[in-house]
């Protein structure tokens, strides 16, 4: 049994890992992410610079408003979107990244001279000609062809994160380069190494302050060895599976706070709810289960299944609406608040004034919350009940004249149980994670709410700390529910 349970724990691991990595990988493409919406935000804000300084020569050369690429830099790693998604392989080839990309700056010259060209063929008076438009487009595809070329080799030379650090020691050392290379490559070792100099100062300042970083730093390409942990370590997902190892689920883009310091405030919500809930759905449905079941066939057995069938038919959240139009003070009985968790007024009550104001604004929430619940585990306690109450060692006990009551309750009872603690788990992690809609719908503050307004404002780091907070707590709950099965049934031996 303990090695069992053992070998079900170390599955847990890879099973979280594959979790995770589905997720993650699907949660990198989808489109309308945090940073899509910071570059229409920005330029939006560009393109009403540019209406009130009646154009740029910029936009001309562009054929529109374009984000510089210091800018992009800068949100791709914000938003942790400067490093490939699964596994680096840059890190292998650091010197011939940094080797393109100092070859490809002399396409900068063929940018600046194609872009003069095209603000001087725009800035022409009179009606523009066709053969001047066509030349336009062409120049405007080359420089966007050019600017894309260099922005890409920069890019792989970014994402070979500390490996570059060695070849563009070289590059800011060697008096022979030219002083574009030689900007370049300190710009992008003042960044990596994150030195106290703004990469707009001059470039003697930028130099002298990357040289002397090397004079007091021994600068060496890593090994082998060291390539292959940083080949998955710098990679997107590895960097934020190592971090979520280490306890650190990152930084909301909403709140700008740590993704734990805002999830950790709306766990006692949530874990109200779902302790309520759980409570009551097992208090009320285990014995009517078992009333339905030794009733089997009659009027009560009828009626309380219809009742269980329609509320298992209607979403708790649509059933919530629901209540809240009836009873929540709208076209019919002003009978419960709208939603919330509390009066805003509930810290000036008396104790008993604060006891039943909690209840006042449970009673919807918990119906709504647990009406699927209370329909599934009442139909199955009923069903395994009967089942069981039919097995021979059942029909041998009411032969040797025990009464019916101690027959259902001291044999039939104890492994009619045991399919109900297979949806335990699951309940355990609906009582920390919450319901995202039902929370929603009477705008209670929890962990289901937070869940859902991430989804909207596309705030990844919180979505992803939802993720393994829910996928850790189920499979745990899982595990748990093996172990109920032993505790329940003493037969049940895993092997």
């Amino acid at each position: 049994m303990t090695t069992y349970f053992i070998r079900r724990f170390l599955l847990a691991f890879p099973t979280f890992i594959g979790i995770t990595l589905i997720a993650f990988t699907i949660i990198q493409f989808v489109p309308g992410g945090p940073m899509e919406q910071e570059m229409i935000k920005l330029k939006m804000g560009m393109n009403q610079m540019g209406e009130a300084g009646a154009g740029a020569s910029g936009n001309l050369a562009s054929g529109g408003t374009s984000i510089p690429a210091e800018a992009l830099e800068e949100m791709r790693a914000y938003y942790g979107y400067d490093k490939p998604v699964l596994f680096n392989f840059n890190v292998w080839k650091p010197r011939q990244r940094v080797d393109a990309y100092m070859a490809a700056l002399e396409g900068e010259h063929g940018i600046k001279s194609r872009q003069a060209n095209l603000v001087a063929l725009l800035s022409k008076g009179g009606e523009v000609q066709e053969a001047d438009k066509a030349r336009a487009e062409s120049l405007r595809g080359e420089i966007k062809g050019l600017q894309e070329h260099l922005d890409k080799l920069r890019a792989k030379v970014i994402a070979c994160g500390s490996t570059a650090v060695p070849a563009l020691m070289e590059v800011v050392k060697d008096t022979q380069a030219d002083t574009l290379r030689q900007s370049k490559a300190a710009d992008l070792l003042i960044k990596r190494l994150k030195l106290g100099v703004w990469t707009t100062e001059s470039l003697d300042k930028r130099l002298d302050a990357v040289r002397q970083w090397a004079d007091a730093n021994t600068v060496e390409e890593p090994g082998a060895l060291a390539k292959v942990w940083m080949t998955f370590s710098e990679g997107r997902y590895g960097s934020w599976i190592i971090r979520v190892f280490h306890l650190d689920l990152g930084k909301s883009h909403t709140y700008s706070r740590p993704v734990w310091d805002v999830m950790k405030t709306k766990f006692p919500v949530s874990i109200y709810f779902g302790l309520v809930g759980l409570i009551l759905v097992y208090t009320v449905c285990i014995p009517l289960g078992v009333w339905k079941a030794v009733k089997h066939g009659s009027a009560f057995d009828t009626a309380s299944s219809v009742i269980v069938f329609v509320g298992y038919a209607i979403p708790g959240w649509a059933l919530g609406a629901v209540l809240l139009v009836l009873l929540g003070g709208g076209s019919f009985w002003d009978v419960f608040p709208l939603g919330g968790f509390r009066s805003e007024d509930w810290e000036f009550m008396s104790f008993w004034g604060k006891i039943w104001d909690q209840v006042h604004h449970t009673i919807l929430p918990i119906i709504a919350w647990e009406i699927s619940s209370f329909a599934t585990l009442t139909i199955l306690m009923k069903n395994s009940l009967m089942e069981n109450l039919s097995q021979d060692y059942v029909r041998t006990a009411f032969a040797k004249g025990l009464s019916e009551r101690r027959v259902v309750f001291g044999h039939a009872l104890r492994n009619s149980l045991i399919p109900l603690a297979t949806g335990l788990g699951h309940l355990i992690g609906l009582i920390f994670t919450g319901s995202y809609l039902i929370e929603k719908v009477f705008n209670i503050d929890g962990f289901g709410l937070l869940g859902f307004n991430s989804l909207i404002h596309r705030d990844y780091p919180i979505m992803l700390g939802n993720l393994v907070i829910g996928s850790a707590i189920g499979l745990m709950g899982n595990i748990f529910s093996d172990m109920i099965y032993a505790a329940i049934d003493p037969r049940i031996r895993f092997k």
